[in-house]
């Protein structure tokens, strides 16, 4: 059932080529992009079926992902697929131009629904090859691509005037002329996402021609909105499910008082006119409230939790942090009265204790994520008893709490085999013998913070290496007893990591860093950094080539008080990384 059967049997000069390596027992390698043909080509390749080839294709970036059909006849059948969606980003690019790229991938993909150019850094003239080239798109996302001015935006509007999903967000030089013209041709939008544009409370007015569609707007950032605007907004969109504000410092929780029953997520987060008697508007208005996120609303406090708790019974997900004043009275209403709650933000509120937790143990038996960071009155007793009740909890957030430790790391290991993130970075004292533990009765976790740590060696390295293949970020930030050994058996044994934090541990050499290029393929984020005079001898120059050699995603770097590291191997660095590094120094 493969390329060569719908071939007609055929065999192509490149798959003769395969089958005397075969015969001969060619060894193991790959062939170059571009039709040249290596004599280190893998014996059996060519009987590879076109399922698996297509499976081999959706591990490698963009730029090789191009040239593949041009490698044989059978190649191009199996590479040419039909696909739906795809994501480009200028790390995944490699130095290719994104209008190249997207040329390219138009003719391979024509069916395209779905196209994400996020972080791609799409100027105008990509902008004019998307419009020509994939007229069938859906979906498209161009957050972050700062260059786009109106005149682009109306281009998309022009062309693609299908078009149910729309990502702007980041986008700072679109105005409500720009707005206003997309919406001309676009009306069967149902996702608009316009974070931080330069839209006003007049572009809003152009909102009116998809009132019928609109079910998701992003506003966040737009600083320029007021309650006026966002009022006549809600007024002429029914439909509207999911609303964004934050950062909106001229709306205040008034302006929603009219919102549709519809609403079921609302952000407000860094609002800072909201007030308990605002959010009281919105609670009475939208009983079917599932998400609020209230983050930085200075004047927000055990009121407002009280009167979601009386109207929202619904709340899965709240974000109250570093707002006004709450308290275990606040938290302990929430927990009474919304039984659904799966994810709580409660960080910066030394007011909360153990009878928050308590609270939230008999109450949210379905909590999944908590955050208590700089909750320092909560102690080892209230999370052990918010373990064992809430079994589903998947990230707890314990980050300064100093009286959270070992104990909770353990009652956690006991009771919550689902925990895929754990912080503890300046909690409590924290032992091999509790992370021992946790990483046999928690092998799901992705992220593991345990920065600050002192007393960690070795021994709870390998106890992670073992038992969590699936790790993706690690921190042991200043933990000073871990070793090369340690770190290069973690680094092998999880070759999914993308963010790894080594900053201060002393006792690590160029060994380490070799692992780390060595077994970390997918690595994004590296720290590295000391202090003055710390002695830090991880970063070198042969080191950090190897490492940016085989570390094609790398985005950030910092080598900060790495005194091997010279200015020459920097620019380097950059250069092998297409510039797409951020290095901190």
């Amino acid at each position: 059932r493969g390329a060569r059967a719908r071939a007609g049997g055929a065999n192509c000069r490149a798959c003769s080529f395969w089958q005397g390596v075969q015969q001969r027992g060619g060894g193991g390698g790959s062939s170059s992009l571009g039709g040249k043909m290596e004599a280190d080509i893998p014996a059996g390749f060519s009987r590879l079926d076109v399922d698996t080839l297509a499976h081999v294709a959706s591990f490698l970036p963009c730029s090789e992902v191009l040239g593949l059909d041009c490698v044989c006849r059978e190649w191009a059948c199996a590479f040419r697929p039909p696909r739906l969606s795809l994501h480009i980003t200028r790390v995944s690019l490699r130095g290719t131009p994104l209008s190249s790229a997207l040329r390219a991938f138009a003719r391979r993909f024509p069916a395209l629904s779905t196209l994400s150019l996020r972080g791609s850094d799409a100027c105008g003239r990509d902008v004019g090859v998307l419009c020509t080239s994939f007229r069938s798109l859906i979906s498209l996302d161009l957050s972050g691509c700062d260059a786009l001015q109106d005149a682009h935006v109306a281009a998309i509007g022009a062309a693609l005037p299908q078009l149910q999903m729309l990502s702007l967000s980041g986008c700072r030089d679109v105005s409500d002329a720009g707005l206003a013209a997309l919406l001309a041709h676009c009306r069967s939008l149902s996702s608009l996402l316009l974070g931080w544009c330069d839209i006003s409370d007049f572009g809003l007015l152009s909102l009116s021609s998809i009132s019928t569609s609109l079910t998701s707007l992003d506003l966040s950032g737009c600083a320029m909105l007021t309650d006026r605007g966002v009022a006549a907004l809600m007024r002429r969109c029914p439909r509207l499910a999911s609303l964004q504000l934050e950062g909106c410092r001229e709306v205040s929780g008034w302006a929603l008082a009219t919102v549709t029953p519809r609403l079921r997520e609302l952000t407000l987060s860094g609002a800072t006119l909201v007030t308990d008697a605002g959010v009281g508007a919105v609670a009475r208005a939208c009983t079917g409230l599932r998400q609020i996120a209230l983050r930085q609303c200075r004047s927000i406090s055990d009121a407002a939790l009280a009167t979601l708790a009386a109207h929202c019974a619904s709340l899965t997900a709240l974000d109250v942090a570093r707002c006004g004043v709450v308290t275990d009275r606040g938290v302990s209403k929430l927990a009474a009265g919304c039984s659904q709650l799966a994810s709580l933000q409660l960080e910066g509120h030394a007011d909360v204790t153990d009878a928050s937790l308590h609270a939230l143990a008999a109450g949210c038996p379905k909590l999944s994520l908590l955050n208590l960071w700089v909750c320092s009155n909560v102690t080892d007793a209230g999370v052990a008893a918010l373990a064992q009740a809430c079994p589903n909890l998947t990230s707890l957030d314990v980050r300064l709490c100093s009286k959270v430790g070992a104990v909770a790391v353990s009652a956690l290991a006991a009771h919550c085999p689902s925990l895929t993130a754990l912080y503890t970075e300046r909690a409590g004292p924290v032992d091999d013998e509790a992370v021992v533990r946790l990483a046999a009765g928690c092998p799901r976790l992705a992220l593991l913070d345990l920065g600050m740590q002192d007393n960690l060696t070795d021994a709870a390295l390998l106890a992670v290496a073992e038992r969590c293949s699936q790790l993706r970020s690690l921190s042991v930030a200043y933990c000073k007893q871990l070793t090369d050994a340690g770190v290069s058996t973690l680094v092998a044994a999880c070759p999914q990591l993308s963010t790894l934090d080594l900053n201060n541990c002393t006792l690590l050499t160029q060994t380490t860093l070799e692992a780390i290029a060595a077994h970390c393929p997918r690595l994004q984020s590296l720290d590295l950094g000391g202090q003055p005079g710390s002695g830090q001898r991880l970063a070198t120059d042969a080191g950090l080539l190897e490492l940016a050699a085989a570390c094609h995603g790398l985005r950030s770097l910092n080598i900060r008080y790495c005194s091997d590291v010279s200015a020459e191997a920097v620019e380097r660095i950059k250069d092998l990384l297409c510039a797409n590094v951020q290095v901190r120094q």
